[in-house]
């Protein structure tokens, strides 16, 4: 497998959030009434990949997030990861860069 250095690069702060992902996902889960080996039928993966959607790995595809994510219906916040208006540093140097001109 290929080395994936990139991973290297993720702040401790963004590994904490995606954990904070992978509880809110197994709390979901768990209202639902589903067990992991379900959940991984119905979104038709392995279950170890599931298993390690809910333990955070950082390896996991964000496909993989995306199917478990749909599958609990909870895509909609999505819209606004990463949106214009929630990126106050975007909107700074866009203000900066209008002063300049």
């Amino acid at each position: 497998m290929a080395e994936k250095k990139f991973l290297t690069a993720i702040s401790i702060d963004a590994q904490e959030d995606y954990q904070v992902l992978a509880a809110n996902i197994q709390e979901a889960r768990k209202a639902r009434g589903y067990s992991q080996r379900e959940m991984a039928d119905r979104c038709l993966m392995s279950f170890a990949t599931y298993q390690s959607i809910e333990k955070a790995s950082l390896t996991v595809s964000f496909g993989a997030i995306l199917a478990v994510l749909d599958m609990l219906e909870l895509t909609a916040d999505l819209r606004h990861v990463a949106a214009p208006q929630n990126d106050s540093v975007g909107r700074q140097l866009r203000a900066a860069k209008r002063m300049r001109k």
